[in-house]
């Protein structure tokens, strides 16, 4: 309920200081991701999104990532009964489209004579139906077949003179009311008629009151059918309250009116809590409550207040937090749903800081400062009050920095203060003495605690550690020093076994027997080989086998074996220095730090923190952090530290439901976002392998709960196990290989219970294409291809080595073996005659010698055209020019090459180059035996893609055959035959007398 939280605010005359509600309120503003700070609307959809519109645009809230949808200034937003999402930006209406976030405007009548952003308003009846208002105009319902809003769509008609401002449903009574700027009255579906007290004489008993004036500008009917009405005059405005249970009008207006601050203005009402009626507007921001309005702002110096200049809406979501859009970002509040206590020393006049904390066996709390000495807080939970503490404070200038309290088991207070001073608070008279104990050497009483006979500890800031029995009146004679550890006392805590844990700064912990006054135990830095333990602020036991320690690092502690570890495993982060620990009647352990007020739940370890929105303010700048702390004797628990104290019950922070299922709210691909309702549909998202980098969001969407909620996530199929995420609501993938995969998440709460049910996407990632089956199946066929064009080359390769044998043989058995049979001839006939003469002797050796030399040439020939080297044109023409100065020279026939550069670099087949050369010397001995020519011209070229060889001679020539007639002679049809070997066209030109030219024209390969 309302005003369960208490503010006190602790001035230099001590006074306390209330506003009639003190709402804890968190702020979203542009640092967070809104477009504009001026925010116009809220509005929560099914699946929990919470939708804010601003002046720059419209964008959706998960709770973790705030997304932009629309780029335009969006006044209001809301759904019909038929679940479309309407929204106004201006004098524009809408239909948002959820899938790609578009909108479609949609006409009305009258739309081209509206100019500015306040003359429409979307209004919703109590069937679901949406209609508008045209600001002293008319009012117009949606068709939804015609696609448009039109008058004649309306399910009732009004007087044409009626200058409309507003319609409001009232389905209990079956009516419409009308506002217009002339008139005030409804529209009764029964009776389907207009009435007001204008026109008739109406029968309705808040009509018909004269005390209401006869035009309203704003009314709100709430769940308790009360009417709320505001009416505007020249210099002021009205309220009025109609109770329609009772039928007669009530005095629940009180604390409306805004006198003490100038200028305002009513836009409208809301309802919160069920029960609490809001209204808000220009400078105004008050709830109803019993019988009366407060005032919901904030002083102006209230950090984690609401300030605003206007309110333009505010909107409850399903959680019960309520969200206020104002000009100065977008704030929120759980209410005072939790029983919280917060202190503020006001630092106007005296600085001081919160520096010791003591709970008495009154249940009442002491609060020692440094600079203000003492304050007793009494009756914290019912009407909190909080005082000085005289007998304390007028004890001097010391006693305004008290650096410790203790109660003894008379219930006296001891406190110790700075430069050595110690004083005593007598429970019964009320009065307080204060004693300068010169074996403290005027060093600061750090610790005071209490052992189990009643006897007190005191622990000094240069390292003394002394023993006092209280039931002795006090003196230097009455102290025992009992150590001197050598660094400042920084805490003092009771173990079982009467087992005495001392930290000091710069050293570690000392541990010492009461009873026996014997150091037992040091932990130092030789010993844990940490320096965390040579600054710890607090200590914690927890059980007969742990006990937490606390400072630059949160640490355990074996009190059986004084085992160390700073390595606690929990979730979340603990950053900055940790000051003081706690431990709940659960068994949770709260921690008090840098950064603020964290519950550890030592079961599951989870580590929770808690903020503003959970009602514990500790950080909002170095005046808050909590670095004193002490548990109430009713298990409640008080963090204080600087200027600011808070007292809470921890109950009331177990979160005892299930969190809620996670969504996904974002998939990133490419910076590009995809339609995540289309991607959530059934079935598998595909990928192309060229898209395997992406980001999945989620969320558990929960806006009163989203600090404490954590996330395990897996990639099925890629991962093993489930990972944590303690931060944040998106994971990132990275050159996913290609394959099936599910995406898997669920969330926890800080009591280890999961969601319900584990969210999850499959995906598929297709492979690159040289990893389809199809493209395996394509790369066997071309390789089975390939090795048959590989046979076929080998088997080609043999008939080719087997042809070239085979020539071999036979040019060797046509040149060679005629002519070594000739040779034998003649060898065997010269053996044969008994008796030559020499004519015949020399014929014989003749022929002998020319067979021989034949034979050379020919077997010359065949090794040339085999030996590799001689492949290129260049080899050609020099064994031609060769061939051709034996042949030519001695018959005096001269002879010219003409060669062209370009074909030099030509290489040619063994066959070819041999099937060529043949051709020229077959040419070459014709022009010797029959030309009788002086001149041969040798040309070779390139032609295009051919290679071209002519020889050109000047002798007798002959008369070329008919076509068709046979050709006489061996030489041309050896030529033509050579040609044809080689794909390559022979022709022969002759003409008596003019010489002949034999042509060869052969492709290049």
């Amino acid at each position: 309920m309302i005003f369960r939280a208490l503010l006190v605010v602790i001035s230099l005359l001590v006074s306390s200081y209330g506003r009639g509600q003190n709402y804890i309120y968190n702020r979203l503003s542009m640092g967070e991701g809104l477009l504009s700070n001026h925010v116009l609307c809220v509005w929560q959809d099914q699946t929990g999104y919470l939708w804010i519109g601003t002046q720059s645009g419209l964008q959706r809230f998960d709770g973790i990532t705030m997304r932009t949808m629309l780029e335009e200034r969006v006044d209001q937003m809301l759904a019909d009964g038929a679940g479309r999402v309407w929204i106004r930006s201006g004098s524009r209406l809408g239909i948002l489209n959820a899938d790609n976030f578009s909108v479609r405007y949609v006409s009305y009548e009258g739309s081209k004579e509206v100019y500015g952003p306040f003359k429409v308003w979307l209004r919703k009846d109590d069937a679901g139906r949406i209609f508008l208002v045209h600001v002293g105009q008319n009012c117009q319902y949606y068709d939804a077949a015609k696609g448009g809003f039109s008058r004649s769509y309306n399910p009732f008609s009004l007087p044409d003179s009626l200058r409309v401002t507003d319609v409001v449903p009232d389905p209990r009574m079956g009516r419409y009311w009308v506002l217009s700027r002339n008139d005030f009255g409804y529209w009764d579906k029964k009776t389907r008629s207009y009435h007001s007290r204008s026109r008739s004489k109406p029968s309705d008993p808040m009509l018909s009151n004269q005390q209401l004036p006869p035009v309203i500008a704003r009314l709100y009917i709430d769940r308790k059918s009360r009417y709320w009405m505001v009416a505007t005059e020249p210099s002021r405005s009205r309220f009025f309250c109609f109770d329609a249970n009772k039928g007669t009008f009530s005095n629940d207006t009180l604390g409306m009116n805004n006198r003490d601050d100038g200028f305002f203005e009513v836009y409208g009402f809301g309802s919160y809590e069920d029960s609490i009626t809001v209204a808000y507007g220009l400078n105004y921001f008050r709830g109803h409550h019993g019988k009366s309005f407060a005032d919901l702002r904030s002083p102006i110096n209230n950090p984690y207040g609401i300030h605003f200049n206007s309110i333009a809406g505010i909107f409850q979501d399903r959680e019960g937090i309520l969200w206020v859009a104002t000009d100065n970002g977008l704030y929120s509040t759980a209410g005072n749903r939790n029983k919280y206590t917060h202190i503020l020393l006001s630092q106007e006049k005296h600085r001081a800081s919160i520096s010791s904390l003591l709970a008495d066996q009154q249940n009442r709390l002491w609060i020692g400062t440094w600079g203000r000495g003492a304050f007793l807080l009494s009756n914290e939970l019912d009407s909190a009050q909080v005082a000085p503490v005289g007998a304390f404070n007028r004890l001097g200038a010391a006693m305004q920095r008290m650096l410790s309290l203790c109660e003894d088991n008379k219930g006296n207070v001891w406190a110790g203060c700075d430069q050595g001073r110690i004083a005593r608070y007598n429970s019964h008279s009320k009065k307080a003495d204060l004693y300068v104990p010169k074996v403290f050497e005027n060093s600061g009483v750090r610790q005071i605690v209490k052992d189990q006979t009643g006897k007190l500890w005191i622990g000094l800031q240069n390292g003394g550690v002394w023993l006092y029995d209280p039931s002795k009146p006090f003196s230097d004679n009455a102290l025992r020093k009992s150590f001197s550890l050598g660094g400042p006392v920084s805490r003092m805590v009771f173990l079982p076994g009467n087992r005495l844990w001392v930290a000091v700064s710069g050293k570690g912990i000392f541990i010492i027997d009461a009873q026996r006054t014997k150091l037992l135990q040091t932990i130092d830095i030789r010993k844990t080989g940490s320096s965390h333990i040579a600054g710890l602020r607090d200590i914690l036991p927890v059980n007969d086998s742990l006990v937490f320690i606390a400072g630059e690092r949160l640490g355990t502690v074996n009190p059986k074996t004084y085992k160390v570890s700073f390595d606690y495993a929990h979730t979340g982060r603990l950053s900055g220095t940790l000051f003081a620990l706690q431990k709940d009647r659960n068994g949770n352990i709260w921690v008090g730090g840098a950064t603020g007020i964290y519950k550890l739940n030592p079961k599951t370890k989870v580590l929770t923190k808690y903020s503003q929105q959970d009602g514990l303010v500790t950080i909002h700048n170095n005046s808050y952090v909590p670095e004193r702390s002490v548990a109430l004797t009713n298990g409640r628990l008080a963090f204080g530290g600087n200027q600011h104290l808070v007292i809470f019950e921890p109950d009331e922070y177990k979160t005892s439901l299930r969190p809620p299922n996670v969504t996904i709210t974002g998939f990133q691909l490419n910076n590009q976002y995809l339609s995540v309702d289309s991607l959530l549909r059934p079935g598998t998202i595909v990928l192309p392998y060229t898209h395997n980098s992406f980001r999945i969001d989620f969320a558990a969407i929960s806006f009163a709960h989203r600090e404490r909620i954590t996330y395990e996530y897996k990639m099925e199929g890629l991962d093993q196990d489930w990972i944590l995420l303690t931060r944040g609501g998106q994971v990132n993938y990275n050159f996913l290989p290609h394959g099936r995969y599910r995406f898997m998440v669920k969330a926890k709460n800080e009591e280890g219970d999961y969601s319900s049910t584990v969210t999850n996407i499959d995906l598929r990632i297709k492979p690159p294409f040289w990893k389809t089956i199809w493209f395996y199946m394509l790369v066997a066929v071309v390789t089975g291809c390939l090795l048959y064009y590989l046979h076929r080359l080998r088997l080609q390769k043999l008939l080719h080595i087997e042809k070239v044998r085979n020539r071999l043989a036979r040019d060797l058995h046509d040149d060679m073996g005629s002519t070594l049979s000739t040779i034998n001839i003649l060898s065997s006939i010269a053996l044969q005659q008994k008796s030559l003469d020499e004519v015949k002797s020399k014929q014989y050796l003749t022929t002998i010698s020319q067979s021989t030399h034949q034979m050379m040439e020919a077997m010359d020939d065949i090794v040339w055209s085999i030996n590799p080297v001689n492949d290129s044109i260049g080899k050609i023409v020099a064994r031609m020019k060769e061939t051709a100065g034996s042949v030519l020279e001695p018959k005096q026939i001269d002879y010219r090459f003409e060669t062209d550069p370009s074909a030099l670099e030509l290489h040619l087949s063994m066959e070819s180059r041999r099937e060529i050369f043949l051709i020229f010397k077959e040419a070459l001995n014709n022009i010797v035996k029959y030309a009788g020519s002086s001149l041969v011209v040798v040309e070779l070229a390139k032609k295009g893609s051919e290679l071209m060889l002519a020889i050109v001679d000047d002798g007798v020539g002959f008369t070329m055959p008919q076509p068709g007639s046979s050709v006489r002679g061996n030489g041309l049809k050896n030529m033509q035959i050579r040609a044809g070997n080689i794909n390559g066209k022979l022709s022969v030109v002759s003409e008596p007398g003019k010489g002949t030219t034999v042509k060869l024209l052969m492709p290049i390969a």
